[in-house]
């Protein structure tokens, strides 16, 4: 693919993931087109159609969240540190967008991105665990699960970045009470 062409494709699929959020729901395309400053013939030209556009946003998550949870375990001085910026760095990605548009999709199997996903969470659990930082009945599904839920758009209208702000406080308040004490950033 060309550079331009790349270019323009992440431009769409980060313009569907900030519409999808904002919207609570499937954006129309030209919508997607125009936040994205493309006409819509691109849009169409990458993805033919609503099934392939929604799947390539799947895709897209969950590969630059995973890639960014994987910087953050490679470069964290300890393995609650790591899971602080990966749950973080999962909302500034939008993982959110999952919850939203799972039940749009035909098929919602991605096998490749969700070992991949599983893995990373189970590696800085398990740091966590054996450098004796976070509580021993916290799981790594446990850790997925509330990355979902916090991701999780609450429509009750707040603005987009009062909702990421509160998914963010919400994954702060959550790791201060799986962290042992010791872990847990100071008060203020």
């Amino acid at each position: 693919m060309r550079a331009d062409a790349r270019r323009n494709r992440e431009r769409l699929l980060d313009a569907a993931v900030e519409l999808i959020l904002e919207m609570g729901g499937e954006p129309a395309r030209d919508a997607i087109a125009n936040r994205a400053g493309v006409g819509i013939g691109t849009l169409y030209r990458h993805f033919p159609d609503q099934q392939s556009l929604l799947h390539a946003v799947a895709l897209h998550v969950l590969d630059r969240s995973v890639a960014a949870g994987e910087s953050a375990l490679a470069d964290s001085a300890t393995g609650v540190e790591a899971l602080r910026r990966y749950m973080h760095l999962a909302i500034d990605h939008g993982v959110g967008v999952l919850n939203l548009i799972y039940p749009l999709l035909d098929h919602a199997n991605w096998p490749e991105q969700r070992a991949r996903a599983e893995s990373l969470l189970h590696a800085i659990v398990d740091r966590a665990h054996r450098e004796g930082q976070l509580r021993r009945d916290a799981t790594a599904k446990d850790i997925g699960f509330t990355i979902i839920r916090a991701c999780r758009p609450l429509a009750v209208g707040l603005p987009p970045a009062d909702e990421r702000a509160l998914a963010h406080r919400h994954v702060d308040i959550c790791l201060d009470g799986l962290a042992l004490e010791a872990c847990r950033p100071p008060p203020g």
